[in-house]
């Protein structure tokens, strides 16, 4: 069990990490990112249709094609060619997706700050109010995907800087305060 619960913590700290990185990477790149990521799927899906065709029509027996393995590439191909097509769909889809993202975060730690209040610190507070705010910027990002682009991007890239911030703060808080605990404990 003590295993399983120092994974969580190195996973929440990863993903901490991982939420600034990417913040960092909107913020300094936002023009860019969104046509950059829907082009990159596009061409991942258009790979993948190929190579599942490839790989259909080099079966020498016809006996052991595989149906499904047609279908799945012409399917990969279609999403390919929507994605190329239809950009502004697909940003508005991975917007949403992302707002979604972003509002999940935000419940997750308004309960760890909720959960911050045993500790006995007022700092539960400020760990909520950030909370709140990181859940209102997913909301917003969900009611209005296809706004602004760029402003879009960069209220994204803050959003994830933020609640990145606040798993790296919490984690340190969490650990700190065990710490002060742990030897108190173990001397009764």
């Amino acid at each position: 069990m003590e295993r399983f619960l120092q994974w969580v913590k190195s996973n929440n700290m990863a993903q901490a990490v991982l939420c600034i990185a990417f913040g960092l990477f909107l913020m300094i790149y936002p023009s860019i990112t969104v046509q950059g990521i829907i082009m990159l799927f596009a061409v991942a899906m258009a790979l993948l249709g190929v190579a599942g065709l490839v790989s259909y029509f080099r079966q020498r027996s016809v006996r052991y094609r595989s149906s499904g393995a047609l279908m799945g590439a012409v399917f990969y191909l279609v999403i390919a060619i929507i994605a190329f097509a239809f950009p502004k769909v697909i940003a508005g889809f991975f917007s949403v997706v992302l707002g979604v993202v972003l509002i999940l975060c935000a419940i997750v730690n308004v309960v760890r700050a909720f959960s911050l209040r045993e500790f006995g610190s007022r700092i539960w507070i400020a760990v909520l109010a950030v909370s709140v705010l990181v859940g209102v910027g997913g909301v917003a990002i969900v009611v209005n995907p296809w706004g602004a682009s760029m402003t879009f991007v960069l209220v994204l890239g803050a959003v994830f800087i933020v609640n990145g911030a606040v798993d790296l703060f919490i984690e340190w808080y969490v650990r700190d305060s065990e710490k002060r605990v742990t030897p108190v404990a173990h001397t009764r």
